[in-house]
């Protein structure tokens, strides 16, 4: 989402900790804008310390990561999909 205003981002980001008390709102994280490289490297980040903590093989070579010998995320192009027993890469 966009703000139109600097004020209205501060009012948004000050007031996100009240979400953690509203169960509907639970899964739901609201953070300040990161430039694209900032967000690939923590989702890739968190992505490995998951399969790590559930006891999966983890692998990250040349910015990709693979969980159990799936490729799953790359830092170039982020997401993977798998269809027809192939990688995909997306663009984005």
């Amino acid at each position: 989402m966009k703000l139109s205003s600097a004020w209205d981002r501060r009012v948004v980001l000050s007031g996100a900790h009240k979400l953690r008390g509203d169960v509907q709102f639970s899964r739901v994280f609201i953070n300040p804008d990161e430039p694209l490289d900032v967000r690939r490297r923590n989702t890739l980040d968190r992505l490995k310390r998951k399969a790590n903590s559930r006891g999966q093989a983890v692998l990250v070579s040349d910015g990709v990561l693979s969980i159990d010998g799936i490729e799953i995320f790359c830092l170039q192009s982020g997401f993977m999909n798998r269809r027809d027993g192939a990688n995909i890469h997306h663009n984005g």
